[in-house]
Parts: structure tokens; sequence; C-alpha cells
């Protein structure tokens, strides 16, 4: 990251500081001058103590992490102040107001990017290629299982936004997203989607823990996305199936398989979901350098969220 830009001088800005605001500045306080803004917190931590539009302009780029639901307001300020962000993935739980701060992003020249950091990894990559190049015939349909109890990865999910549907937005926006915006990756944009959720297992707070999505894309390729946040064991999956072959990778083992008769182990990666996470924030830094769009814009999350 130090050999993209020498930034030891330049501050940023980070609004929001839970868990992946702490998780940003852990990596970015290395290679810039951190600051850090959160309204619930600004008593109990050495933060900035306020923030507007005059105060956003003094830095050279801002991430922000905060809920979704004050995803619109600190994103605005960023394109009012002509400063270019990463947003935490949902943008949004509703869609209403974003095509006009889209339009400002694009007439400013903006570098928006939305945090997808799947996209960045390089078994995904791989896996990408090796579709592209027809090793699997041509591709027709793809299906993601992902599980977790997500009572364990988080003990205090009781407290956090992630208890509220008006702030997390269920498993659907919290979690699935993910998974749409993984699937776009590789079959393009979404023609129709679907979706299903409930309440099985968490009944002391007012989420949705599970859920089901079926896409239709473009290019007549179907998706099919299933997810719960109370199972055991962890289960993270990925289907493609081709013509000719299939291929299944399992993230939680990072082995990847290919299917025909019979199912073959083809490649392991040794990739960590903190290596994701440190690749889209490089890559960030290379679309601000030269002036190219991320490979999650707003307008692909408000085309693909906006049909939740």
């Amino acid at each position: 990251m130090a050999d993209i830009l020498q930034t030891k001088k330049k501050k940023i800005l980070i609004i929001g500081y839970g868990s992946m605001g702490k998780k940003y500045e852990k990596i970015l306080k290395n290679f810039f001058s951190v600051n850090i803004y959160d309204k619930k917190k600004i008593k109990k931590e050495k933060l900035i103590k306020n923030i507007n539009i005059e105060i956003i302009k003094h830095f050279y780029f801002v991430i922000i992490c905060t809920p979704p639901k004050y995803h619109k307001q600190y994103c605005e300020m960023c394109v009012k102040a002509g400063k270019d962000f990463i947003v935490e993935k949902p943008l949004f739980l509703k869609k209403n107001g974003w095509k006009k701060i889209i339009n400002n992003i694009n007439k400013k020249k903006l570098i928006g990017s939305v945090a997808y950091p799947r996209r960045e990894s390089t078994a995904y990559n791989y896996i990408k290629k090796i579709i592209d190049k027809g090793k699997i015939g041509k591709l027709k349909i793809i299906k993601s299982n992902y599980s977790q109890d997500f009572r364990n990865l988080r003990k205090d999910y009781r407290k956090i936004y992630y208890s509220s549907m008006n702030e997390s937005g269920g498993i659907v926006f919290d979690a699935l997203s993910h998974h749409i915006n993984l699937q776009s990756y590789f079959a393009g944009k979404i023609k129709k989607l679907n979706k299903f959720e409930t309440k099985l297992a968490f009944n002391e707070i007012n989420v949705n823990d599970t859920g089901i999505i079926s896409l239709i894309f473009k290019n007549k390729v179907l998706g099919v996305i299933f997810g719960n946040q109370f199972q055991k064991p962890n289960i993270d999956e990925i289907e493609f199936i081709g013509t000719k072959n299939n291929l299944i990778f399992d993230r939680i083992k990072n082995q990847l398989f290919l299917i025909n008769k019979k199912k073959k182990l083809i490649k392991i990666f040794y990739e960590t979901y903190d290596e994701l996470f440190s690749n889209q924030i490089n890559n960030f830094l290379i679309c601000i350098k030269k002036r190219i769009q991320p490979k999650t814009t707003l307008s692909e999350e408000l085309e693909n969220l906006g049909k939740l």
C-alpha cells in the first residue's frame, strides 16, 4: 500500500467507530493520519467533536462505516465537499434519494466505492477467469449457501445496530447483500429478483435471521441464494453450474472443486477475509490515484439492491 501512495502525512476521516471503523483504522493508521467521528462515542473517545461539509473538505478521503440508515447523510456531505469515499455495504435500506447523489458523484468525477471485499478475492477472480475461458461450458446457474451463527461472531449482537431492522435490515441487507453483489460480479446485470425472509431463531431481537433469494440475470443465468444466521457449523459455499462442468468453492476451507462425474479438488487458496479487506482498501487507493471506477459503484448498488 505504501508503494501506491506516499501518504503518511495525509489526513483521512473515518465516520463510525464500531467494529468496521476500528478495522479500517488498524490498517490505515500506518499510512495516514487517521481521524474519527462517531456521534455516539465522542464523549467516551478522543474523537472529532463535530462534522460538517467544511470540515470534510480538509481530508484526503472519507470512509463511512455507520449503520446504513445514516449512509445517505454522510455520502451527501462527502459529495458536496468534493471528496472520494468508501461506504460500507449495504448502501441503503431504502433507495429513495440516491439517484441525485449518484448524479452529483458522476458530475464531479468522484470515486465512490461500496465495500464488498469478496470481489477482491484471489479465489473468486481465479474462478472468474476459469468461467470466462469456457472451462465449465456456458454458465447457467449460480447457487450460494451462506450460514453462520452470528450470535457467536458478535457476542454483543443484542446491543448493536444488528438487533434492529431499521438499522441493519436483517439477514438480506446485512449478509445476503454480499452474495447478490458476488453473483452479479459473475453473471452481470440482474433482470429480476425475488426474496423471502423470516425469523426462525432470533426471537429476542427484531430481525429476520433466514432468507432465500432467487435471481434472473439479463443474460438468462439463474441465481439462488440461501442463508441463515443461527446455524452451526458455518457454511460459505458457492456453486457455478455450466453446460459441461460445475465448480464448487468452499470459502471456509478455501478449496475449489471441479465436478463432472466425480468431485475433484483442483486448487487450495491461502487467503483470509482480512486479506480481502486489505485488498479492497488497496484497490480503492489505486482508483483514487488513477481516477478509475471501483469494482462496486453506487450506481450498481442502487440497481441491484433497488430490486429488493
